[in-house]
C-alpha cells in the first residue's frame, strides 16, 4: 500500500523531533536545514518527501520554538542540498535515505512552504 506524501511528512517530522531532543545546537540545525532543503528523503518501505527551502526552514524553526529557541534565518543561505555524514547517519537510523532532487521532474513528494490553495472554480459565461 502506498503511503501519502502527507503521511510521510508526518513521519519525517516525528523523526526530526526525536533528533531535536537529542541535539540542540545551531550548527546541527543549519546542517539539518541544508540536508532537508530540496533533497529527496526516501523512507524504508517506499515513498519519499522533498521539502522546499522555505518549508525546510519553517520545519527547523518550528522545532526550535518547541524548545524555546529563537528562529534562524536559513532559506537561501547556501549549501542547500548538501547532506553531511552526521545528518545522513542520524536520519538513516530513523529509516530515511537521501537522494539528490532531480529538478525538472514531476516530484509527487515535493512539499513547498505555501499552504495548499483551494481548488479554483471556473465560471463559464454564455455569450
Amino acid at each position: 500500500m502506498a503511503v501519502s506524501t502527507e503521511a510521510l511528512e508526518r513521519e519525517l517530522l516525528r523523526d526530526l523531533r526525536t533528533l531535536h531532543k537529542m541535539v540542540q545546537a545551531d550548527d546541527f540545525d543549519e546542517e539539518l536545514y541544508r540536508a532537508l532543503a530540496g533533497v529527496e528523503w526516501h523512507r524504508s518501505g517506499g515513498g519519499h518527501v522533498t521539502l522546499s527551502w522555505k518549508r525546510a526552514e519553517k520545519t527547523i524553526n518550528a522545532q526550535r520554538a518547541e524548545h524555546d529557541r529563537p528562529p534562524l534565518t536559513l532559506a537561501q543561505t547556501g549549501g542547500e542540498g548538501e547532506v553531511t555524514e552526521r545528518i545522513a547517519n542520524a536520519l538513516r537510523d530513523q529509516g530515511w535515505r537521501p537522494r539528490p532532487h532531480r529538478p525538472g521532474t514531476n516530484d509527487r513528494g515535493h512539499l513547498d512552504g505555501r499552504p495548499s490553495a483551494p481548488p479554483r472554480v471556473e465560471s463559464h459565461r454564455r455569450t
